[in-house]
């Protein structure tokens, strides 16, 4: 991964981290939320014209991971200069839930169709260390 990149991601994680962390808890249930602990970077390069596809297909996924013991978020960025270069960032309580929904029937069931053809893809995963 590029430096450049890096520290994009960095400040990225940083800033979401923070979003997490509510200002004035609104309930008792906020007080108890956990900020997440563990961070995935899916970076995609997809083949040029299948960028509005793998854009419609975040939009009308099965939404199986938001079920998911442990999870916490998802954004999806897109390159700002190659539109057909993505960021797909997942928030996780700890790499143990990560690692279980990987390993899940719900992982298998929402990654069945396949996606768009891509060029490169590429796995980081992060643990927060500094909030």
């Amino acid at each position: 991964m590029h430096f450049g990149t890096m520290v994009i991601l960095a400040a990225l994680v940083i800033a979401i981290a923070v979003a997490f962390q509510p200002n004035e808890p609104k309930s008792q249930e906020l007080q108890k939320e956990e900020p997440p602990q563990f961070v995935t970077a899916f970076s995609v390069e997809v083949e040029e014209g299948h960028e509005k596809e793998f854009i419609e297909r975040f939009q009308r996924r099965a939404r199986l991971i938001d079920k998911a013991k442990g999870f916490k978020g998802v954004y999806v960025l897109q390159h700002t200069q190659s539109a057909n270069k993505f960021m797909v960032v997942t928030f996780w309580k700890d790499e143990a839930s990560f690692r279980a929904w990987v390993n899940s029937e719900e992982f298998k069931k929402a990654h069945a169709q396949g996606g768009v053809p891509t060029k490169m893809t590429q796995l980081d995963t992060y643990r927060i260390v500094v909030k």
